[in-house]
Order: C-alpha cells, then structure tokens, then sequence
C-alpha cells in the first residue's frame, strides 16, 4: 500500500478497521516464497555489483541527515517478536516516546499469536520498490488503550487542506512549528467497529502530518479503542518534532536491511522486466507452471547471510511462453568480489563458452553447460565491472533444455548499471 492511499483513508470519516496498518505491513513483509529449493539453486554461484553513491530511497536528494543522538539507557523498547530487530528509525521512535508520554505502555494487539512482536514496522512499498517507512503497535496509558501508526514516507508532495466543513467543526487544524514546519492535525469520530470496547460504540481518533522546510515528511496517528484515546494531537505533534526522530526522519531505513534487499530487488525485477517484456514469475511443482506475479517469488530464503553491505543474492522462477527456468543474480562488492580473470579456459565438449567487453569497459563471460547428451542444462553470465566488483546472473534452463531467455537478454541484466548495491 502507498503512503497517498493511507493519507487518503486517514483523512475522512473512516472506521478505524479500514487502516489496519498491522495487517498491511504483515503482508508486504510476508514475500511470498518459491514452494521448495532445486539443486540449481544451492549450486548458483557468485558475483558482484558497483557502488555509484546511489542512496537507499526513492523519489528526489535529501539532505544528509545528522548523527541521530543515542538513545538512553533507560529507553524502553516493546518486546520483540520471533525474528524480529529494531531498525534506529524504531529505536528513535521509542525514545521521543519516553519524553513524549513516559508513562505510555506497549501492549501486545487483541488475539496476537504467540511470538508476534508488539512493535510491526518496515518499508512501505509501491510497486516493488520501498517507498517509506511504517510502524504501528498497541498501546495503553491507565485504562486509555490503542493503536499508534508512524509513518515517514520518502517522497511526498503537499499536504492537501483542511476541508472547510471539517475546519468549522474543529476536526482539521493547520499551523506551522518552531522551525517552519507545516503540521496538520486531524480528529475523527468513528463507529466502534474495531475493538468492541467502547460504551458508546465510538471511537476517536487524532492524526498529525508534519511537513518540514526540507520536504521530510513525518505521520502519526493514534486510534482510540473508546472515545478517549491514549495520545492527544499535542502529544503526537511533539512525537513527529521530537530531536531523535528528526535526525532519522531524513533516511528512514537507514539500518534496515530488509528494506535494503527490497531496493536492490527492486531493481533487479524492472531489469528483468526490460529485458524480457511479458515475463512472469512461475509457481508449482514442475513441470508444469502458472504464471504468478514476478515478485512474489522473488526470494533470498535460504540465504540470507548472503545479503550483507557488500553482498546481494536473490532468486525466482521466470516464466516466458511457458517456458520456465530459475534465476538468480549475485552481486559482491570489491572485497567480497572472486578473485581472477573472466577467461574461458580449456575448451569441453559439454561447455561453451564466450568472453567481451561491455559499453562501458566491462568485462564479461557467458558460459552454457549442457549434458553429455548435448541438451542445456545452465547458462551463467559473469560481468567485471570497472570498479571491480562482480556480478552473476544464473539461468536454468528447463527439462527439454530451453531457456526463459535469451542470452543477449541475459547478459542485459547483467550489464544494466541500476543492478547494482547502493552505497553503504
């Protein structure tokens, strides 16, 4: 879901259930997986990408965003779900909250399962591609309980007006803050369909956006489970102001490093979509196969230590014509890059092989294996780049030895200089 689709169910007369960010975020965080592994993929081998300062958003420049202070000692933090690590963004939250409203509980959601975490949080997405950060948690002060959502999208043009109708009821308010900011609260009444708890079968909900003088965006809201929720539109307008959420708010998912693999497969996935327009993701158990929406069998599982700063490595089935073979592509930055040169060797009689030179000095290798019987069984294309880093993008081919795509588009995604690892 997009931040302009949330701004614009936030705004109106909505039940509070119809911005359920938990579930949202659960399921952009959910990728869906390929149903099992093959041997091609634990055998996909390695290589590397370039750092050309591109920076882990989208949308236009921001500026730097200065050191965020650390957190004290004494910050406390929501219990932790299975699995699950506090990016600094979460970690700025929890602190400004601690001044905020210090006496603020965080509580687990109605009907969580066990190993849930209390705080849900991560990248936003349009399309593939994060496009913000998003957090939301229960939470309790006395006998006042609800749901408080942040969110700091990257891109984000004018904050649209308060309608007039909503201004006379004193349900939209603008002003600006002490440094310029543009901020927005907004106030709701809304049938109780959500918690079932209030006596009066409404619940209240308050909204702040903060605009910046920089274009940094910042969104809080909290929903009331009864008509006296657990935050006040002051309290939430200092949230968004607060200094160790202002440090972050300029790179929201710096340190998060699902976010970051969701970058860099984004870019991977509109590669592949240039080079090989009408391609499809894949899914079954061979060897027949439907089409299913290229991302959503886009994966890393199984290899997760491989995603690291300098390292990438993702893979999926693709489908073209009913033709399917798994991809994968490896990036490894300097360091991390093989050692050697991209030379073929001896030649074999089930190997061929090819080397060249890109557009921009490149280096590159495209080797086919093929079984003694002469029917192909793996195509791999290598790329040196000049920086040094490697990159390797490995197709297999299907039972009949036919491959998705063909080598020159192959060797298009290899080249193309957005797949690539953004700057550390």
């Amino acid at each position: 879901m997009s931040y302009r689709k949330i701004f614009n169910e936030a705004v109106g007369e909505i039940p509070p259930s119809s911005i359920d960010l938990g579930r949202v975020i659960a399921r952009q965080r959910r990728r869906l997986r390929l149903r099992r592994h093959t041997a091609i993929v634990a055998a996909a081998v390695t290589v590397a990408a370039i750092t050309v300062g591109v920076a882990a958003t989208t949308g236009r420049p921001r500026a730097v965003p200065p050191a965020a202070p650390s957190p004290s000692p004494t910050v406390r933090t929501p219990a932790l779900g299975h699995k699950q690590a506090f990016t600094p963004t979460d970690m700025a939250l929890f602190e400004a909250m601690g001044r905020v409203a210090p006496d603020l509980e965080w509580v687990l959601q109605n009907g969580a399962w066990e190993g849930s975490g209390v705080w849900n949080s991560g990248a936003s997405t349009t399309g593939y591609t994060p496009d913000g950060y998003m957090g939301q948690g229960r939470v309790r002060s006395g006998d006042r309980a609800g749901h408080l959502s942040v969110g700091i999208p990257l891109d984000w043009g004018p904050l649209l007006p308060c309608p007039s109708d909503q201004v006379k009821k004193n349900r939209c308010a603008t002003t600006t803050g002490p440094d310029g900011e543009t901020i927005q609260t907004r106030s709701a009444r809304n049938p109780d369909t959500h918690s079932g708890r209030s006596p009066t079968g409404f619940t209240m909900s308050h909204s702040v956006w903060v605009k910046r003088p920089d274009g940094v965006v910042i969104y809080a809201q909290i929903m009331g489970e009864d008509e006296d929720p657990p935050l006040t539109p002051a309290q939430l307008t200092a949230l968004a102001l607060d200094p160790a959420v202002a440090a972050v708010a300029a790179d929201p998912l710096r340190g998060d490093t699902r976010a970051r693999r969701q970058l860099i497969d984004s870019w991977v996935l509109a590669a592949i979509q240039r080079q090989g327009p009408g391609v499809t993701g894949a899914e079954g158990e061979g060897p027949v196969f439907t089409a299913n929406d290229l991302g959503a069998g886009w994966s890393d599982r199984g290899a997760e230590s491989r995603n690291t700063t300098d390292t990438y490595w993702g893979y999926g089935r693709v489908m073209v014509k009913n033709v399917a073979g798994l991809l994968s592509v490896d990036i490894r930055r300097r360091d991390a890059a093989p050692a050697g040169d991209l030379v073929c060797g001896e030649p074999a009689p089930t190997r061929a092989c090819e080397v060249g030179t890109g557009p921009r000095g490149e280096r590159h290798r495209t080797t086919t294996t093929r079984r003694a019987d002469g029917v192909a069984t793996q195509r791999e294309v290598d790329v040196r780049r000049g920086d040094g880093t490697w990159l390797r993008v490995t197709l297999a081919a299907n039972a009949k030895g036919k491959f998705t795509l063909s080598g020159t588009q192959q060797l298009g995604i290899a080249l193309d200089p957005t797949v690539t690892l953004p700057g550390r």
